[in-house]
């Protein structure tokens, strides 16, 4: 949802291989587009603020974009990163018409899985897509699985609490939970091991023999 959140951007004017050089100061390219805005708005952002935000909002919570000359409500939509470092390159900024439903996909958490479960619980979908006011989209939508203890028990799209507001657009009885038997993957593996030393010794064994008649 909507938090009061506030980056500092700058106006700017280097574009193509040029943005090295603001990358070496500390500060990332970056552009504003959307249905407010008139064709793009180049703007360059600390990199330190930025990566803070992202870590703390994610891409679904609005925060205030302020430049020199200007200001705008948006969602940081992409950023883009080195494929060895890590480090950001590049981010869009996304201003959306803030009277206008749009349509998000949302991470779901959970909390904290009941002591008698009985099982495992596996998880379908991490996702969900959503719909509501730009100011009211939730940065996640929270799942309570402390009631899914027995085997084959499970939590749909449909079950999920929303916050007032928000309509769930993925498919409500799509399985984002359940309990499943323990896995038995490692006994199969050390099992397979075995067998594996067993027949490697045995072809190391020397062969006997054999007298001719």
């Amino acid at each position: 949802m909507s938090q009061d959140v506030t980056l500092r951007a700058e106006p700017r004017t280097v574009v193509g291989k040029k943005v090295k050089a603001l990358r070496r100061e500390g500060l990332i390219p970056g552009v504003v587009y959307g249905p407010v805005i008139d064709g793009t708005i180049n703007v360059s952002v600390r990199e330190r603020e930025l990566l803070r935000l992202y870590k703390a909002i994610g891409l679904n919570s609005l925060l205030s974009l302020e430049w020199d000359g200007g200001s705008q409500m948006v969602f940081i939509r992409e950023v883009q990163v080195d494929p060895v470092r890590w480090n950001p390159l590049h981010v869009d900024f996304f201003a959306p018409n803030l009277l206008i439903r749009i349509s998000s996909t949302v991470p779901v958490v959970h909390g904290e899985v009941s002591g008698d479960i009985l099982g495992e619980l596996q998880v379908f979908v991490d996702h969900v897509e959503i719909e509501g006011l730009p100011a009211d989209l939730p940065s996640n939508i929270h799942a309570d699985v402390s009631s899914l203890v027995e085997i084959g028990q499970h939590l749909t799209a449909g079950e999920l609490e929303l916050p007032e507001g928000i309509t769930l657009v993925t498919d409500p009885e799509t399985v984002i939970y359940s309990v499943s038997t323990i896995s038995t993957a490692t006994e199969d593996e050390e099992e397979a091991a075995q067998a594996a030393e067993a027949a490697e010794a045995a072809e190391e064994a020397p062969a006997e023999e054999v007298e001719e008649e």
